[in-house]
């Protein structure tokens, strides 16, 4: 009989007595390896599903942040504990944006481009009339709000400027004998000292005409090497970098001295200064051109400053209207389902009725002087063109849409007589997000995951140029001149918000 070896059986497959001469076979210890792999996957799987959601990927260029509710990109309230309700992030065309900042109350929008600067300069004169210096703010909102408008940062500068320019002690010593260069070389000087490059225009000088001009893009992009006038333009319109300003600020200073010139630029060597054709987007409404297309305000500027600035601040408006009017065959307001939901565009509707309006003007049927073969607004003419209702929306640059953009719920409750509105029963109906699918192209069918993602790009792509105007029907805010005339770039006198 083989004596017991604990090498060879372990003590289960050998008991020592009565089995000993016939051993059992050794049982194999089962693999269940697999198993915990595939149960680990499983459990890996239900994880990821979980916690990410079907996104598309970030475009290459973004949009500057889009709020359609005409808010900044980080707004803050004491009601949330000075939480940001705006979160910038590149994955924003993502059908819910509390998949990304785990926040229901924060909106996802698309990170920030920065815009371009664009100077002026203004110096309130302590002598001057009170009633001037409101006429005088007045068209520097004008044209604040105008190049904002165009997507750049506009900023005012100042005597406080001026001042901080080292060059500015051997101004104070050549002295102010010529008081037109005199507040030329402080515009310059001021000029000079902020930013490394920059384009300054004169307050009355604003954007008057279409977005696809060559000279706008070149603004936009904020690359100047030389200083570069524009001609007919003067000093309406300069471009330049830092080192060019200083150098030729040094050179003006050296010999201003007995100079009878009206205008730095006649000062200036002229191989320093780049010349280019006259811009078609920009009006100026110089002395000069008032004098020559204007006359009635010319004058009226030669008896009462005051109020000829005022009736100025009057007509550029009503030219920017006009040019608003001449960009768009038709306006129209987006309003699906109606009768129904009607009563959601009831602000829109108001806003539609005051753009196809003409606007008051002091010169009645005149034109932009960067436009004359504009067609006038008034009774007898073409324009206005009376706004349209349409149910579904038109992709085309040659339309404005305005677009009350409505909560689910509420458009819920008008659409469905339920007296309790439950999810269950949103849920239940036969048409799944009725009002996006009808803003969504019908030949491009998406899935209803998809269906948000789309729309917020066609929202980003409204802005440049500004093509469609998306604001919340419910929020009465959002309608107010401000909001809306910072948008389009123009006053709108005749507006009163629901």
């Amino acid at each position: 009989m083989p004596r017991y070896n604990p090498k060879h059986y372990n003590s289960r497959a050998y008991k020592p007595g009565h089995y000993s001469a016939y051993p059992r076979e050794r049982r194999p210890t089962p693999r269940k390896a697999w198993r915990y792999t595939a149960a680990a996957a499983c459990l890996l799987l239900i994880f990821l599903f979980l916690t990410t959601s079907p996104s598309r990927p970030a475009p290459k260029e973004t949009a500057q942040p889009i709020d359609p509710f005409g808010r900044d990109p980080i707004e803050r309230s004491e009601k949330d504990d000075e939480k940001p309700r705006w979160e910038e992030h590149e994955g924003w065309l993502v059908p819910f944006s509390d998949s990304i900042t785990k926040n229901r109350s924060v909106t996802v929008l698309p990170p920030s481009r920065e815009h371009p600067v664009i100077y002026t300069f203004y110096h309130a004169n302590a002598e001057r009339d009170e009633q001037v210096k409101t006429a005088e703010r007045k068209l520097l909102r004008i044209w604040k709000r105008a190049w904002r408008a165009k997507g750049f940062r506009p900023v005012i500068l100042g005597r406080a400027e001026t001042v901080k320019n080292p060059l500015y002690e051997r101004l104070k010593v050549v002295g102010d004998k010529n008081a037109k260069l005199w507040h030329e070389i402080l515009r310059w000087l001021a000029w000079g000292q902020v930013g490394a490059a920059g384009a300054l225009t004169d307050w009355l000088a604003v954007p008057v005409g279409s977005d696809e001009d060559n000279v706008l893009a070149s603004l936009r992009s904020g690359e100047f090497t030389t200083i570069t006038t524009y001609q007919g333009l003067g000093s309406g319109l300069l471009t330049g970098a830092k080192a060019p300003i200083r150098d030729a600020l040094e050179g003006i200073l050296d010999s201003i001295n007995g100079s009878h010139s009206k205008s730095l630029l006649d000062i200036l060597p002229s191989e320093i200064l780049s010349k280019k054709p006259q811009p078609n987007f920009l009006a100026f409404y110089s002395p000069a051109t008032l004098a020559t297309h204007y006359e009635s305000i010319s004058t009226t500027l030669t008896v009462s400053k005051a109020a000829g600035l005022t009736s100025l601040a009057e007509l550029i408006t009503s030219h920017l209207h006009l040019t608003f009017l001449n960009t768009f065959s038709s306006i129209e307001v987006l309003t699906p389902h109606t009768p129904s939901s009607l009563i959601l565009a009831a602000p829109a509707l108001a806003l539609a009725n005051a753009l196809t309006t003409c606007a008051s003007s002091p010169i009645p049927n005149s034109c932009p002087p960067n436009q004359k073969n504009c067609k006038p607004c008034s009774p007898s003419s073409s324009l206005p063109h009376p706004f349209k209702l349409t149910e579904s929306y038109a992709n085309k640059s040659s339309l404005f849409t305005i677009v009350p953009v409505p909560h689910p719920y509420t458009l819920s409750s008008l659409l469905h007589p339920f007296s309790i509105l439950t999810v269950s029963q949103i849920r239940r109906t036969p048409t799944r997000d009725p009002w996006l699918r009808s803003i969504i192209t019908p030949s491009k069918p998406l899935s209803g995951l998809y269906t948000l993602p789309a729309f917020k790009s066609l929202v980003a792509r409204s802005t440049e140029p500004q093509t469609n105007l998306y604001l919340p029907a419910e929020d009465s805010s959002a309608w107010s001149n401000a909001r809306i005339e910072s948008r389009l770039g123009f006053e709108i006198p005749s507006y009163t918000p629901c």
